[in-house]
C-alpha cells in the first residue's frame, strides 16, 4: 500500500477530520475550490509526468511552500487534536490549504447569489428610501413577500433599512404605498465559490469577509 493510500485510510478511520476541507489555490495563490482532506493527500502524493509535485502545502503562519516530506517533519502543536493520527508515536498536522503546481486557471466565472453580491447589486444602499446606513442596519427584503408566494431570488431580493422593512411588513410596494428605486435584477458580478461549511483561520487572508461570500438559497437553483 503506498503512503497516499495509508494515510487516506488513516483520515477515513478517524472520523474528527474525516470532512476536514481543504482550500485549493492555484499556482497564482487564487483560491479556486475546497476538496476534501483525503483527495488533497492525493494530490500531494501526486507528480507531473517530469516528477514535479502536483499540489504543495502552504504553512499558514509562513506562507511557506511545502511538499510532504518536509511537512511532515513539523512538530504539531503541543495539546492539538486536529491531528492525521497513524500510531502512537507517529502523527502530523493537518494541511489545511495547498497550492497547484502548474494549475493557473480560475473556475468557470459565475454569479454567485450572496450578501456581498447583493449588497454590491444594491450600493449598500435601502432600495425604498435611499439611505445609506452600515451594512449591519441594512436587511434583505423580499418584494413579493413569501407569504404571498414570493421567492428567494435576484429579481425579488432587495436591501431594505429596517424602517422600511418594518414598516412595508408583509406587503407588496403597492400595497404599503411604497416605491422601489429600481428594478431588481441578476447582476453581472463574479466571485469565488466554494463550501465554506469547515472554514478555518488560515483561510481568511485569501477568501477575506467570508460570511458575505456564503451562498444564499436560491428558489431559482441559481448559482
Amino acid at each position: 500500500m503506498t503512503a497516499a493510500l495509508k494515510l487516506q485510510e488513516t483520515i477515513h478511520k478517524q472520523r474528527t477530520i474525516d470532512n476536514r476541507k481543504v482550500l485549493v489555490l492555484n499556482k497564482c495563490y487564487t483560491p479556486i475550490n475546497t476538496i476534501t482532506l483525503r483527495d488533497a493527500i492525493t494530490l500531494l502524493f501526486g507528480t507531473h509526468t517530469d516528477g514535479e509535485p502536483k499540489a504543495l502545502i502552504i504553512e499558514p503562519e509562513t506562507y511557506q511552500q511545502m511538499d510532504w516530506s518536509d511537512w511532515s517533519k513539523l512538530r504539531p502543536s503541543e495539546g492539538s487534536d486536529d491531528l492525521i493520527r497513524c500510531s502512537n508515536d507517529l502523527y502530523f498536522r493537518v494541511p489545511e490549504i495547498i497550492v497547484l503546481t502548474k494549475y493557473d486557471k480560475l473556475p468557470k466565472p459565475r454569479v454567485h447569489f450572496s450578501r456581498r453580491t447583493l449588497f454590491k447589486r444594491d450600493n449598500h444602499q435601502c432600495q425604498y428610501c435611499g439611505i445609506r446606513p452600515k451594512n449591519d442596519e441594512l436587511t434583505i427584503d423580499h418584494v413579493l413577500p413569501r407569504s404571498q408566494g414570493g421567492t428567494t431570488t435576484w429579481e425579488n431580493c432587495v436591501l431594505a433599512c429596517y424602517k422600511c422593512n418594518a414598516f412595508k411588513a408583509d406587503r407588496t410596494p403597492k400595497q404599503a404605498h411604497m416605491k422601489l428605486l429600481k428594478t431588481p435584477t441578476k447582476p453581472d458580478v463574479r466571485y469565488f465559490k466554494c463550501d465554506l461549511t469547515h472554514k478555518v483561520k488560515s483561510w481568511e487572508a485569501f477568501l477575506g469577509q467570508a460570511y458575505w461570500n456564503v451562498e444564499l438559497v436560491n428558489d431559482n437553483g441559481e448559482e
